[in-house]
Order: C-alpha cells, then sequence, then structure tokens
C-alpha cells in the first residue's frame, strides 16, 4: 500500500502544476505520513487526495478572486444576502444569530473587497433539537452536510444552502460567561477537531444587536465582539473586515467588552476519530 498510495499522491500532484500551484516535498510528506495513519482503505485514501488537491485548486481559484474583489472587479456578496434572506424568512429564524465575516457588511450595506466563502451562525445548545427538527422538515431547504452530534457532543451542524456553506456552532449562558463550542474538520484524518471555549463575563445582552434587513430584522454579534474575534484570529481575510469593524465599533463598548471578558480559557480541544471517509460522509448527506 506505502509504494501505490505515494505513487498516487505523486501522480495527482501534477494537476497543481497544471495550475501553477506551488507545492514542496515536505508538504508531500506530510500529507503521506498522515495518511499512512489513517485506518481507511487505499480506495478511501485516494479519495481523500484527490479531495486535498481539489481542495488546492478551489483554493488558488478563490484566491484570484479576492485580488479582483480588492480592486472591486468581484463581489459574490448578494449570494451571501440571499442565502441570508432564506434563512431569516425560514423558521430557523427565531433561534440564530449571525457572527463573522458577513457581519461589518451586513450592518453598513458597504461590498466587502474579498470573498465572503461561507457564512457562520451560533445557538443555543437547547435550541439545537428544534433546529434539527426545522431541518428535518425543510429538505428542500437545508442540506446538511455534517452534523457533529452523530460523533461526539454537540458543536453544532454544517449545512449546504443554494451552494453556500453555512454553519450553526452551538453556545450556552453560565454564572461564569459564554461557553462557545465549535468544529473544524481535517479529511485527511477523517476526523473533526472539536474546541469549547469559555468566555469570562461575556452576556448574551451585551453582545447581540438587531438590524433591518429588508421586510424583517436579523439578529448578530456586535461589531465589537466580532472586532475582538477577528483580531484574535489574525487571518489574512480579517484584515478587511477588522478596517470595517474599526469604523462602526463604539469604542467604550468595546473597552468594556475586553475588560469583562478577560483571557478566554479552552475547556475541551479534542480531535474526534470519524468511522467513515469524511468526505465521502459529506457527499452522502447532501445527495440524501
Amino acid at each position: 500500500m506505502k509504494i501505490e498510495l505515494y505513487d498516487y499522491i505523486m501522480l495527482k500532484v501534477k494537476e497543481l502544476d497544471d495550475h501553477s500551484i506551488p507545492y514542496t516535498q515536505e508538504m508531500i510528506m506530510d500529507v503521506y505520513n498522515r495518511l499512512l495513519n489513517n485506518p481507511c482503505s487505499l480506495d478511501e485514501k485516494r479519495q481523500i487526495v484527490d479531495d486535498i488537491i481539489l481542495k488546492a485548486i478551489r483554493n488558488n481559484e478563490e484566491k484570484k478572486l479576492n485580488e479582483m474583489a480588492k480592486i472591486g472587479e468581484y463581489s459574490n456578496f448578494e449570494k451571501i444576502k440571499e442565502v441570508i434572506n432564506i434563512i431569516i424568512h425560514s423558521p430557523l429564524a427565531p433561534y440564530i444569530t449571525i457572527y463573522g465575516g458577513t457581519v461589518p457588511y451586513l450592518i453598513t450595506g458597504k461590498t466587502p473587497m474579498r470573498v465572503i466563502d461561507d457564512i457562520d451562525m451560533v445557538a443555543t445548545v437547547e435550541d439545537m433539537p428544534k433546529i434539527r427538527e426545522i431541518i428535518k422538515n425543510h429538505p428542500d431547504l437545508f442540506k446538511v452536510v455534517l452534523d457533529s452530534k452523530d460523533y461526539t457532543d454537540d458543536y453544532g451542524i454544517e449545512l449546504k444552502i443554494n451552494d453556500i456553506d453555512v454553519t450553526i456552532f452551538t453556545h450556552e449562558y453560565t454564572p461564569e460567561g459564554r461557553i462557545v463550542r465549535n468544529f473544524t474538520e481535517d479529511i485527511v484524518t477523517n476526523s473533526i477537531k472539536v474546541q469549547t471555549i469559555l468566555f469570562y463575563g461575556i452576556f448574551d445582552d451585551e453582545t447581540t444587536i438587531e438590524i433591518n434587513m429588508g421586510d424583517t430584522t436579523v439578529r448578530l454579534e456586535c461589531p465589537e465582539y466580532v472586532y475582538i474575534q477577528k483580531t484574535i484570529a489574525k487571518r489574512e481575510k480579517d484584515k478587511e473586515d477588522i478596517k470595517i469593524l474599526s469604523e462602526i465599533m463604539d469604542e467604550d463598548k468595546l473597552n468594556d467588552i475586553k475588560r469583562k471578558s478577560n483571557k478566554p480559557k479552552v475547556l475541551v480541544s479534542d480531535l474526534i476519530r470519524l468511522d467513515k471517509n469524511l468526505s465521502q460522509i459529506k457527499q452522502n448527506k447532501i445527495s440524501m
């Protein structure tokens, strides 16, 4: 299997050359060694390699679109807003709060100078059974991609709505503050990484706002709280969002949230290995 796997990786890597995507032998060996430790079959490992190459190509295309967005020659934000409109006019609306990269542009109406590739939302753990029931009863609107509850505690659910990725993460409020749960995927190891973080002194009424969007209202995390999250993350895509957030923040509120929240505490950080190929799980979910 070792030789066959390595040869297949080297064969697929040639596709990156066609797109002028850089890679190194170190990157190749990292994928190879991680796949060796993956207990799935050779065919499943080949599928994972295919997915990795496809993701690299898509990321490269998105990078080009981001360059166009910076000079105002491209935007996908109208499609993002269409999906948000679907959500806020659906039975999900009372249970979700939108956060992340869409927030500054929903508030200001400005066109993002970058590609917005997904929509992040949060809901209470207590409301998730209702949310899952709504999703189940509206398969025409919501396509389940991955549900963390199928494999571990409730860290949320990933959806596809009109080909846009939408994730609902979970949270709850305790006397100490806000506990946030989230998950990320690793197709190489067929696993999801889960995290539970306590934000001391943070409570719902301090960090959420409502804005008008067309004929209804939408609940968002406030720009001050989103600003704090993005300055902690320090990702390239956050830079443009931070500029817009800086223009609409209340400095007193920002400082108050910073003072109350202090240093977040990671309560759980774990890697949950799945019993089947992650890419196949997601594909099967979407096609159901």
